[in-house]
């Protein structure tokens, strides 16, 4: 969860970025930096794409500024343009060649508890290596809490392709799981 730095004051600097000062938008920045590049590291391949995600997502806050309603929580305002963001990047560089369709999906079985026994970081690694449309699927739905019919809404493909999505980012998930745990067992047994 965000925490904000005590000495930070939000109205203040919400009021700043409206005026378009740009000590204000440092300060935002500054604070909310690591908020949105953790956030972006789920979406992207790598940490580069996840630097432009953050770059953008912060460009279109302070463009938007204005549409946040104070009486909401800025942290959810935030969060939900980060993530839309991190959509549109994908939207804008990724084909949809890497969709599946539901026709395609079998009957999959996964092991959640796998997941378990790693840690975050070592999870973000491996869902980094997922293919692009299964990275945004997973972390939309499993990290996020949308539903498919959202997903499907805000990537633009259907419900049924979103659900294959996720089957298929899961099971691919559990194999590089096993992988990794395999390889982290033979370096402990050397």
């Amino acid at each position: 969860m965000f925490k904000r730095n005590k000495a930070f004051d939000l109205e203040e600097v919400l009021d700043g970025c409206l005026r378009q000062k740009a000590s204000a938008q440092k300060q935002l920045f500054e604070q909310y930096y690591g908020f949105a590049k953790s956030i972006a590291l789920r979406y992207a391949a790598n940490p580069d794409e996840a630097q432009e995600m953050v770059n953008d997502g912060f460009l279109k806050v302070f463009s938007k500024i204005d549409m946040y309603d104070r009486d909401k929580i800025f942290e959810s305002w935030f969060k939900t343009v980060i993530v839309r963001t991190c959509i549109d990047h994908y939207r804008k560089h990724m084909s949809k060649a890497g969709l599946v369709s539901i026709e395609d999906l079998h009957y999959l079985q996964y092991d959640d508890n796998l997941l378990e026994r790693i840690t975050a970081e070592e999870i973000l690694d491996l869902i980094q290596q997922l293919p692009p449309s299964y990275r945004m699927v997973f972390s939309l739905f499993v990290v996020e809490g949308y539903s498919h019919a959202e997903i499907a809404k805000m990537m633009g493909i259907n419900e049924g392709t979103s659900r294959s999505n996720l089957a298929k980012a899961r099971m691919k998930m559990k194999e590089m799981v096993k992988v990794y745990m395999m390889d982290v067992k033979e370096c402990n047994d050397v």
